[in-house]
């Protein structure tokens, strides 16, 4: 073997290792630092939990049900009326309208982005010694997802929806006040803009936040006699409902996996509805009055949510107004299950 070739790469391996910087181990604080730090984040991920949410009992969620699945959720609303505000914010009382309102509604999964939703409801309305029993009004609607949830980005849901007028609205008892009554009368378009997001980073118990913001079109309605908007005897005439807006704000607080502490709050405002035609007499010698002013409305809804398990949730609470003008001043019971198969 040459000698001249080994002493050359035994040189060219000093000179290399040479120029390596020597590898100095961290101080033992630093290392003690990085365990501590290791330790209580592995603590953190051991007390931390998947909640499960149903809830809240009004605010939509922004998220598209899967394909092939379907969700129903039956609620029943006790509502007691027990005053009307006036255009100042002032409320006066009137003699209570009970009201108890059965409504099931459906959500089916169509495609990855795209689910169907579907609303069926009944209403009886009491005061003093009247009362009346019918169909309210029907929906169906697409909710599009536009935006799934992530780590930090929330989802995001564009939908629009159609409301059937199925409900009584005209040709109403006139010795009933009004309690007969239980739709609109009116085809209403409604598109809506809803946002969630579970927020996990700040504290042990996550919350789940979500917003729904909706505008509805409706039609107009031909109304006879006395009806939902008023009239009287001999009316004949179309309304033009006022187009209307409501914002929802939902809020969830995970107390463990299964229990949630839910509020609402909900503000909506409509329009004034215009009259035209011939308003005919509420008795004799007294004009008719149909239509109305503007009306907007802020109302809480406090309650609590319980889920066995990721598919079955129950949920009741109190839906009550604060304030309002040209609006009604109401406390409502609300039960609520919901299921997904």
């Amino acid at each position: 073997m040459d000698k001249r070739w080994l002493w050359g790469t035994l040189l060219s391996l000093s000179l290399y290792a040479a120029d390596q910087p020597d590898e100095v181990p961290p101080p033992p604080e630093v290392v003690e630092k990085q365990l501590e730090d290791a330790e209580a984040e592995f603590k953190v991920a051991k007390e931390m939990f998947n909640p499960w949410y149903a809830g809240p009992l009004l605010t939509p969620s922004a998220h598209i049900l899967p394909p092939g699945l379907v969700n129903i959720q039956p609620y029943l609303f006790w509502t007691n009326t027990y005053g009307k505000f006036n255009s100042s914010g002032h409320s006066h009382k009137i003699p209570n309208i009970h009201t108890v309102n059965p409504t099931f509604g459906a959500l089916i999964g169509m495609i990855s982005w795209m689910h169907l939703t579907f609303n069926v409801q009944g209403i009886w309305n009491k005061q003093q010694s009247h009362s009346s029993f019918n169909w309210g009004d029907t929906s169906v609607g697409l909710g599009f997802g536009a935006l799934a949830e992530g780590p930090y980005n929330p989802a995001i849901l564009f939908g629009v929806k159609e409301t059937f007028p199925s409900g009584k609205y005209q040709h109403l008892n006139p010795h009933k006040g009004g309690v007969d009554s239980t739709g609109a009368g009116s085809y209403q378009t409604t598109f809506s803009f809803n946002i969630s997001k579970v927020v996990w980073w700040v504290s042990l118990h996550p919350m789940n936040m979500r917003l729904s913001l909706n505008y509805t079109i409706p039609s107009v309605v031909s109304v006879h006699g006395f009806n939902t908007y008023g009239g009287g005897f001999g009316t004949d005439g179309k309304v033009h409902p006022g187009e209307g807006f409501q914002g929802d704000f939902g809020y969830e607080y995970s107390f463990t996996k299964r229990w949630v502490a839910a509020l609402d709050v909900v503000y909506n405002y409509s329009r004034r509805n215009k009259f035209s035609g011939h308003p005919g007499v509420a008795s004799p010698g007294i004009p008719a009055t149909v239509g109305g002013p503007f009306g907007d409305q802020l109302s809480l809804a406090p309650a609590l949510e319980y889920n066995p398990n990721a598919n079955l949730s129950f949920l009741a609470g109190v839906w009550f107004t604060v304030w309002g003008r040209n609006a009604s001043n109401f406390v409502s019971g609300v039960a609520s299950v919901e299921y997904t198969f």
